[in-house]
């Protein structure tokens, strides 16, 4: 990226340069958002139509990360650009995962392009806890709202005969309908329909397309259930990792028992599933992206693909879900496409969840919205304002910008608060006692401490952090897999600056968070 701070002078010849034909006011803004997508791991490769469309023609960040590795907190996250510790109950006891959804719905990012005028649309998997009704923004006579919690782990329920709340009462899919009752084509075919609406009436829209895909069960189409067949989970270093190896992790990490042939097996079975799944995602992309295509508005809209974690799949003995600090949870794809934007380009800056929707609000030209909001917008560092496409509002927004390349963080910051015992495939993914944890994960152009982990954990009860129990430290350059915590090896001095940048972070709210 290059430094886009714009002075007087320039703002106003570009702002005077409006009559180019091809600038629109506002631009549309296109929002895909999987579920335990991991990028560790592969989970971009079966994205072929995405690598093209998206990847090719925009760019990829290489540091993109989420905040909270577990589904709720994470798109509470997305959706009100906050930090977990500004959003999350005020103790262990009810919320959606200890999200507290009262300071999610009313403020979402949809209800903020709304009031920006926007048309908005959410379809698929929102919150866990599924409001039925549509939320605050997506109420608006002409937005639309076809959501649910994700639908059943099983079937059927999951991806096959799903039941959504939409604006025109409760919709139940059934493999004898429209679409063979398969969700993701459900929710691509039901976007697409609205923005064939929308598009017409003269308004900017922003859709969000939030397939379930590819969290459990991960139930393929009919279509491509016999696909990757002689496929099988990648055996990373770190894959069924020796109890010598993991011995100086926390409890939870330390006391995991070997992964069987079985369970291999079945670790296999998954991943082969998931990517069988995502190749239903990918058609969704192209889908929309060809829709957009088809109705010229491929110059003024903005797409976004990513997901709200990453995944395990024999990792440190960890068979799968999520859950955990370590890079395979936390890393996750992040693709931006649009007028501007570089073709074939990479971000390599720390980002993360809460900085999609200051970016959405940003493009918008809608900065007043994001003020209180603990993410920031990347748009001055990926929007070249030079492109005659550059919508006004956006143009407008990096002119107000004082965020640039050398002032953007260099680390990106990690809480999470136990769900309790959870066991998957016959080993235990979180314990109420040692996974409760906050992280700084040091990486990219602007990091002072090169490419590290420091994390603290404690007991979920310890709700904050004021009796920390065990701590763990990776040099991600020496050791990318993170079987040796040195922590006992790092000069005091080192551990304080690690711990007082995360004490910092855990303790901001909106314009104090980096």
């Amino acid at each position: 990226a290059t430094k886009m701070a714009m002075n007087s002078g320039l703002v106003l010849l570009l702002l005077g340069a409006l009559s180019s034909a091809t600038r629109v006011n506002k631009p549309n803004i296109v929002l895909f958002l999987t579920d335990d997508q991991d990028i560790l791991l592969g989970g971009w490769t079966p994205m072929t139509q995405a690598q093209k469309l998206l990847n090719g023609n925009g760019t990829t960040a290489t540091n993109w990360f989420i905040h909270t590795p577990v589904c709720c907190p994470s798109r509470a996250e997305i959706l009100s650009g906050r930090y977990f510790h500004n959003i999350r109950m005020p103790t262990p006891a009810g919320g959606c995962m200890h999200a507290n959804e009262d300071k999610v719905n009313p403020v979402n990012y949809g209800y903020y392009l709304n009031q920006a005028g926007y048309n908005v649309g959410y379809f698929g998997k929102y919150l866990n806890s599924c409001p039925h009704d549509p939320q605050p923004g997506f109420d608006c006579p002409d937005c639309y709202w076809f959501a649910n919690g994700g639908g059943s782990d099983s079937e059927p329920g999951g991806y096959l005969n799903a039941t959504f709340w939409t604006t025109n009462g409760t919709y139940k899919a059934n493999t004898n309908g429209e679409f063979s009752g398969y969700t993701t084509s459900i929710i691509a075919n039901k976007s697409i329909e609205w923005i064939h609406k929308v598009a017409k009436l003269g308004k900017p829209f922003m859709v969000t397309v939030a397939p379930k895909a590819p969290h459990v069960p991960s139930t393929p189409a009919p279509w491509y259930e016999n696909e990757f067949n002689d496929h099988m989970a990648p055996r990373t270093p770190n894959y069924n990792a020796s109890s010598e190896l993991l011995q100086d992790h926390h409890w939870l990490i330390a006391q995991q028992g070997p992964i069987t042939a079985q369970q291999g097996d079945t670790i296999d079975e998954l991943f082969r599933n998931r990517w069988r799944t995502l190749l239903s995602v990918d058609d969704a992309i192209a889908g929309v992206v060809s829709t957009i295509e088809e109705l010229g508005l491929i110059s003024s809209t903005y797409f976004f693909s990513t997901s709200d974690h990453g995944y395990q799949l024999g990792q440190l003995r960890l068979p799968s879900c999520k859950l955990n600090v370590y890079d395979h949870d936390i890393r996750i794809p992040m693709v931006f496409r649009g007028p501007g934007i570089k073709a074939g380009g990479t971000f390599e800056y720390p980002a993360s969840n809460v900085d999609v929707a200051p970016t959405m609000l940003g493009l918008a030209g809608a900065d007043q919205f994001a003020a209180h909001m603990d993410g920031k917008s990347i748009v001055s560092m990926v929007v070249d304002p030079n492109d005659p496409n550059v919508p006004t509002s956006t143009l407008e927004h990096i002119a107000n910008t004082v965020v640039d390349d050398d002032s953007w963080r260099g680390f990106h910051f990690v809480e999470y608060y136990s769900l309790g015992d959870v066991t998957r495939t016959g080993h235990l993914v979180d314990d109420i006692n040692s996974n409760t944890y906050r992280a700084v994960r040091y990486i990219g152009p602007n990091s002072k401490m090169g490419n590290m982990l420091y994390a603290e954990f404690t007991a979920q009860h310890d709700w904050n952090f004021t009796n920390v129990s065990f701590r763990e430290i990776y040099d991600l350059d020496k050791d990318p897999w993170q079987l040796h915590n040195i922590y006992n090896d790092t000069d005091h001095e080192t551990i304080q600056q690690f711990h007082a940048a995360l004490v910092k972070q855990y303790a901001c709210n909106g314009s104090t968070c980096l």
